[in-house]
């Protein structure tokens, strides 16, 4: 059962594999590129096929017959995608990622084998069930309420622990005979619930020879409780928002081949409805992709395509400023200063000119935010360490996406900050620039404390000595 962990041999810092010099997250952004390309070819497909009304149906198979379920299918074909292709592409990059059978296997040890899986099995369901609890329990989540906001999740969890009932124990089977690794085995939640569980033991007198088989949270323990309450903390956030925003993409998809050549055919079509629609297409089209390749970052963490989490944020203020920029502490600490939307401060002024230039510098600061995304490929998420990426908009500055999205709040709420500056009055315009200034400096304080935690990561600290720029090229 390897609840002993004090001699497991595990590298705790390193996370990311090396051949060389080419990294293993080199080439990362491949399964990125392919979950973005489903996510569009998806949207296309939906919108044809009035797949949100109708529900999706293949070869006469009617897989899914509510909204709901259609968009959560969505996500599962663009997690299939992306984890097809990066398993071929780890496969093909290192021996090291290839099949290793498991020693008892090998010494035909088999029943031995099975009572360990089923029983790596058993726990990891367990500990899925206390998940399901703490959701089910927790007032923020609101299901004894019917809170509308947090069902898809809940429809999700229903997925998965049916999906995981059937289909784990020969998940487990096949990954521990034909995947083996104790650096793995050590990170796998399975083996860890059982060391949790056994920990309370520690603690009874058995004498000195017993001390030797005595449970041990171990600092990895420690991390991988960290990384769980990561994605215990994200991804119903990510399934909300990518539940949200992608049926307005099919919408907008379908609007380009047909609402917006009737629009242009009719005379009626301005300059402002030109802004609009630019803007309405982008942010779908960024913010769609954006959040199911980080919503398949936070779901999936195997073995199977070297993503597992190697470490997570340490120190209490590290956490704090990267949960104040999401729901719903951000709205509690009330950063913005009721700075207005960003879809309202685009329809401030008259001159059109004005707000395609502010908001076209938006627009691409916001794709190169959805390109940091894309470049992590499966190994997206805050507050981890999950191997170093070197490439892309990482190759220019260490927070590309920090540092874009900053600079796209400051594009639309520079506008915003005028106009109330010279029609509302100077405190209005005092105050949101103090909101901004105050929100910049939290993103600050997140690349900081990011910094500091990555920086026990000796590829970290390489990766820093190749770009020297935190926010800004050649400057800062």
């Amino acid at each position: 059962m390897a609840l002993n962990n004090k001699n497991t041999a595990t590298n705790d810092v390193i996370a990311t594999a090396t051949k060389g010099d080419k990294w293993v997250t080199d080439y990362a952004w491949i399964s990125g590129l392919a979950g973005a390309l489903t996510v569009v070819a998806l949207a296309a497909w939906y919108n044809a096929g009035h797949i949100l009304s109708k529900g999706v149906s293949v070869a006469g198979w009617q897989l899914t017959h509510t909204r709901l379920d259609s968009i959560l299918f969505a996500l599962g074909v663009i997690t299939f995608v992306m984890l097809t292709i990066e398993l071929v592409r780890i496969y093909l990059w290192d021996d090291r990622f290839k099949f290793t059978v498991a020693p008892k296997v090998k010494q035909g040890h088999y029943f031995s084998f099975l009572i360990e899986s089923v029983i790596n099995y058993l726990f990891y369901l367990a500990l899925l069930s206390l998940v399901l609890w703490f959701y089910h329990s927790a007032g923020e989540y609101g299901y004894l309420r019917n809170n509308a906001y947090y069902q898809s999740w809940f429809r999700f969890l229903d997925i998965v622990w049916n999906g995981y009932l059937w289909v784990g124990l020969p998940y487990v089977l096949i990954t521990r005979a034909i995947k083996h690794s104790a650096e793995a085995d050590a990170r796998d939640y399975g083996y860890y619930f059982q060391r949790v569980v056994a920990y309370p033991f520690s603690f009874i007198n058995l004498g000195d020879k017993q001390k030797q088989n005595t449970p041990y949270f171990s600092d990895i323990d420690k991390k991988i409780t960290r990384g769980l309450l990561v994605k215990l903390f994200f991804t119903p956030l990510m399934t909300v928002f990518f539940v949200d925003q992608f049926p307005h993409l099919v919408g907008n998809i379908g609007y380009i081949f047909d609402g917006l050549p009737k629009a242009l055919s009719s005379g009626s079509f301005t300059h402002r409805s030109l802004n609009n629609d630019f803007f309405n297409i982008s942010i779908s089209f960024i913010f769609s992709i954006d959040v199911a390749l980080a919503w398949v970052g936070y779901v999936i963490s195997s073995r199977w395509v070297d993503n597992q989490t190697s470490s997570a944020e340490p120190t209490m203020l590290g956490w704090v400023v990267c949960l104040a920029c999401y729901p719903p502490f951000q709205f509690v600490l009330g950063l913005y200063y009721g700075a207005p939307g960003e879809r309202d401060s685009i329809n401030l002024y008259d001159n059109q000119t004005l707000v395609t230039i502010f908001m076209t510098m938006m627009l691409a600061s916001y794709f190169v935010y959805m390109s940091a995304t894309l470049w992590f490929g499966t190994r997206f998420s805050n507050l981890t360490n999950r191997g170093i990426i070197r490439r892309g908009p990482f190759a220019y500055i260490r927070h590309p996406a920090y540092a874009s999205k900053n600079f796209a709040w400051w594009c639309i709420m520079f506008p915003a900050v005028i106009y109330n500056a010279t029609h509302s009055g100077v405190e209005l315009a005092i105050i949101q620039i103090i909101g901004l200034v105050l929100l910049t400096y939290v993103y600050y304080c997140r690349a900081i404390t990011e910094e500091r935690h990555l920086s026990a990561d000796p590829c970290y600290r390489e990766y820093c000595e190749q770009v020297k720029y935190r926010f800004i090229p050649k400057v800062f």
